[in-house]
């Protein structure tokens, strides 16, 4: 049987939400403004938590994921609605719409589990309110949380890959505005029984377990409420779980009127508007919910405000690489250079990568996104590190080095995972040469480089919450020149064992992962060289991976030495000349050994100059 997943056609048509171009426009200007205000809100709600130390509880810590979890969900959707109401495309990629699917279902089964946990949690505050600190202890919650995950990851590695096995060879139109589940069954010439049951346990199953939790903690809530005899007793305990019930509500009624109807009852019109609700709507509704029916958090609100405002502003002190004046000139001479050289190095090879055609590849699309993280990495350490050098004043914000801190675990997890797709590109180049156009497609790439920034955000945004959490209360000297996580934890004066835990697990996670990604392609690789007769050819397939595997190896072998060490090894000297390294250095190496070592790019560069005087010479004339 032909069919169009896998031959023609690999894409979806999404029949949106109105044909009418006006109905259009005033629905793409309402879900923008919708989408920013939940980006605003739920952005805020985290950033709110993080900074009140008044908020560092259990129940804020699931509101922060909460929040986060919403954000996601939202931008899952709402970005591609949006473009296909304001153009007249309105196709969208195979593995695009899968993609879309399983974030969908990751978030949002990650939410109800998240729903049911802070339910529990609302129930030991009331009911046991005297063991609360002890049962609700930042490893119980940590746990929770983590669970969550694991359920939406459970879900929709369940759920998703069945139905992306299925057959599609009648129709491409999805009559739907985004990749749900029963639209796109709905196009699959197999018989789908078996998928709609595997779907339909795992939403069930996810949906009832969290609702008997959620319905045992409320009725449990309600008897002791009912049990107190005091009015004011009584509004004070129903007020702090009224917020999350109104969310409850709202969230599964959608969900349930969606997913758990006979499918006999099946409206197109009336499911796409639940649908809208609860993929678009119920994001923003969250903070709103939050916080204009909580003091705790509006009161957090205005206390932040007042902090930003007053004077008085907590600082940091860098304590820098050198004492000596003439150390700190030759120092910060030898940076300019290299932050230069950085700067030139990067930009260049993003010019050369977009004017040239003939460098229009999937390699090359990664190695601009290489120089992008490179060139920014570089920018959140570089400046900041030179005028401590040039200057007297060694002082950083708390707010500035926290933002530093979070832009530099983005930009170096990303990168980690970039180079492990960049791996996989050479994998497929080397061992599948004939396959490569159709494996490396367009629309593969950019997902994998989108994953590589998301997992960027979600390592930064865990370590971010982590460390904010901390309170600092004796020495304001970090002994490194720039925010790094080690030495900010060394300040704190509360416990840290359990964010050191969170942190080197993610951390590990980044690295191993992505570590494990780069071996087996390249073992891979070895084996498939090995087994070539010519060494002609044999030299070729090495060139073509011989740069990415360089810059691997000077990349991760100092982020090894720096994180993943004993910590009784540990030595400031040794530590800030590897940090200087990979922070400094290494963004300035990327562009030396991808041109000095590769003629395509040094043939490229060629080309565009020579292109530039002749565009010159003729404009002269």
């Amino acid at each position: 049987m032909r069919t169009w997943n896998s031959a023609e056609a690999p894409f979806f048509i999404l029949m949106g939400l109105a044909d009418s171009r006006e109905m259009r426009l005033a629905l793409s200007l309402l879900f923008l403004l919708i989408y920013l205000t939940t980006v605003v809100g739920n952005l805020g709600m985290i950033m709110i938590i993080c900074l009140n130390l008044q908020l560092h509880t259990a129940m804020y810590f699931f509101l922060t994921h909460l929040s986060f979890i919403d954000l996601s969900y939202s931008s899952v959707i709402t970005p591609k609605t949006l473009v296909n109401l304001l153009t007249s495309n309105k196709s969208i990629s195979f593995l695009g719409c899968f993609t879309q699917m399983y974030l969908f279902v990751l978030f949002g089964s990650a939410e109800i589990s998240l729903l049911s946990a802070m339910a529990y949690d609302r129930y030991v505050a009331i009911c046991n309110p005297l063991q609360y600190p002890v049962i609700m202890s930042a490893r119980h919650c940590c746990a929770l949380v983590t669970g969550t995950y694991v359920i939406g990851f459970v879900d929709c590695s369940l759920s998703v890959p069945p139905i992306a096995r299925l057959l599609f060879c009648n129709s491409n139109k999805i009559h739907h505005f985004f990749c749900d589940v029963f639209p796109i069954l709905v196009l699959s010439c197999q018989d789908t029984y078996t998928t709609e049951i595997v779907v339909y346990i795992c939403i069930t199953s996810t949906l009832l377990l969290s609702l008997i939790i959620m319905s045992w903690s409320y009725v449990s809530i309600l008897f002791t409420i009912l049990k107190i005899k005091s009015t004011s007793g009584k509004q004070k305990a129903f007020s702090t779980c009224a917020s999350h019930l109104l969310r409850v509500t709202v969230f599964y009624t959608t969900i349930i009127f969606t997913y758990l109807k006979p499918k006999k009852s099946y409206s197109l019109g009336k499911d796409q508007v639940a649908s809208v609700f609860y993929t678009i709507v119920i994001p923003m509704l969250n903070p709103l919910i939050y916080s204009l029916r909580n003091k705790e958090v509006k009161n957090a609100h205005w206390h932040t405000m007042r902090a930003w405002n007053s004077t008085k502003d907590p600082d940091f002190v860098l304590m820098g690489l050198a004492d000596s004046a003439e150390i700190q000139l030759a120092l910060s001479l030898l940076f300019l250079l290299i932050y230069l050289t950085t700067v030139l190095g990067n930009l260049g090879i993003i010019m050369v990568i977009r004017l040239d055609l003939q460098l229009h590849t999937p390699m090359y699309f990664s190695l601009t996104h290489l120089s992008f993280l490179d060139l920014s990495y570089s920018n959140v350490i570089t400046p900041k590190t030179l005028e401590n050098l040039l200057t007297s004043t060694k002082s950083i914000s708390f707010l500035g080095c926290f933002t530093q801190m979070y832009f530099f675990v983005l930009l170096g997890a990303a990168e980690c995972f970039l180079l492990a797709s960049m791996a996989y590109d050479r994998y497929v180049a080397i061992c599948s040469p004939l396959r490569y156009p159709v494996i490396m497609s367009k629309q593969l790439c950019h997902v994998l480089i989108s994953g590589s920034y998301l997992i960027g955000f979600m390592d930064s945004s865990v370590n971010a919450v982590c460390m904010s959490r901390l309170k600092f209360c004796n020495s304001n000297v970090i002994s490194h020149f720039f925010c790094d996580t080690t030495p900010i934890l060394a300040l704190s004066c509360t416990d840290i064992y359990e964010v050191q835990i969170v942190i080197f697990m993610f951390a590990g996670f980044t690295l191993t992962n992505s570590l494990t990604t780069i071996s087996v392609p390249y073992v891979s690789i070895l084996l498939t060289i090995l087994k070539m007769k010519s060494t002609s050819g044999k030299q070729k397939a090495f060139s073509t991976c011989a740069s990415h595997l360089l810059g691997v190896t000077v990349f991760y072998g100092t982020m090894i030495f720096t994180y993943l060490k004993p910590k009784k090894s540990y030595s400031l000297g040794k530590d800030q000349v590897a940090s200087v390294f990979y922070t400094i250095v290494i963004p300035m190496l990327n562009p030396l050994i991808y041109s000095l070592r590769n003629k395509e790019v040094k043939n490229a560069f060629f080309r565009v100059m020579q292109k530039r005087v002749s565009t010159g010479q003729l404009m002269s004339q």
